[in-house]
C-alpha cells in the first residue's frame, strides 16, 4: 500500500465506498452524521484515528497539507478483505468478532461479492 489517496479517487470516481474526503471544501460529498472519522493519509491499524462531531473538524484538518482523510462513522459488522494475485481471485477472509480483529477465518464470497470486488481490481494498476 501507498498510503490512503486511492479512497480520495475512488470517492471522486463514485465508487461503492465510504465516502471520502481531504479537505473541509468537499464536505458536501459525505452524508450529514453524528460523528466523523479523522484519520492520517499514510496511516494504517487506526494509529492516530479520532472519532470527531462536524463540528470539530475545522480544528482537526489542514485543507492545505490534506495529511488527513474525514470519513462518516459507520458502525458495520465486519470487513472482508479479498485477496487476488494477477488478477485472479484468490481467497477472503474477515473478522466476524469485532472484539478480535486480529482472528481472521475464511469468507465464502457470492458471485456478487466476488463481482463487487472485481471492480476494484480491474480499476486498480498494479501488477
Amino acid at each position: 500500500m501507498n498510503g490512503k489517496e486511492y479512497l480520495i479517487e475512488l470517492t471522486n470516481a463514485q465508487y461503492p465506498v465510504i465516502p471520502t474526503i481531504d479537505t473541509l471544501d468537499s464536505l458536501n460529498k459525505l452524508p450529514n452524521v453524528g460523528m466523523y472519522i479523522v484519520k492520517p493519509k499514510d496511516g494504517a491499524d487506526s494509529i492516530g484515528l479520532e472519532f470527531v462531531t462536524k463540528d470539530e473538524l475545522g480544528d482537526k484538518i489542514d485543507s492545505e497539507s490534506k495529511n488527513l482523510l474525514v470519513q462518516p462513522f459507520i458502525n458495520f459488522e465486519y470487513e472482508v478483505s479479498f485477496y487476488f494475485i494477477d488478477k485472479e481471485f484468490q481467497y477472503a477472509l474477515y473478522a466476524p468478532d469485532k472484539e478480535k480483529r486480529w482472528e481472521l477465518k475464511e469468507y465464502t464470497p457470492t458471485e456478487k461479492d466476488l463481482a463487487f470486488a472485481q471492480q476494484f481490481i480491474e480499476w486498480n494498476n498494479l501488477d
